[in-house]
């Protein structure tokens, strides 16, 4: 899903504000963050299929409009999860521009599941 613009500025704007002493630190928040919001979502997206509660006419209708409902508030939390997951992956070349590693990029993330 692609970035608006004022994603793709927000995220700009969180660049900006890293440095070398705080970008694995705040990388490391933000992959753990997308990753959590991943696992819950993924988890949740198995529950939120509506059925019908009848046989009748209504319900197949109403099934249709709740599941819209349902669809269009999961895509948020989708949406929000990609911008995340955005954040962190633009904040992983930033500390490659500052000259960290992949490895270093890890081990951060690794010290922050330990903590």
């Amino acid at each position: 899903m692609p970035l608006s613009p004022e994603q793709q500025h927000s995220i700009n704007d969180l660049v900006a504000q890293v440095n070398l002493d705080n970008v694995l630190q705040v990388a490391a928040l933000l992959r753990r963050q997308a990753d959590e919001l991943e696992d819950v979502l993924t988890t949740a997206s198995r529950d939120l299929q509506f059925n019908p509660c009848g046989g009748d006419p209504v319900s197949g209708d109403a099934q249709h409009l709740f599941q819209a409902k349902i669809d269009r508030i999961a895509s948020v939390h989708w949406a929000h999860h990609a911008e995340v997951r955005a954040a962190a992956d633009a904040l992983h070349s930033v500390a490659r521009s500052y000259g960290y590693t992949d490895a270093d990029l890890e081990n951060a993330f690794v010290r922050l599941a330990r903590a």
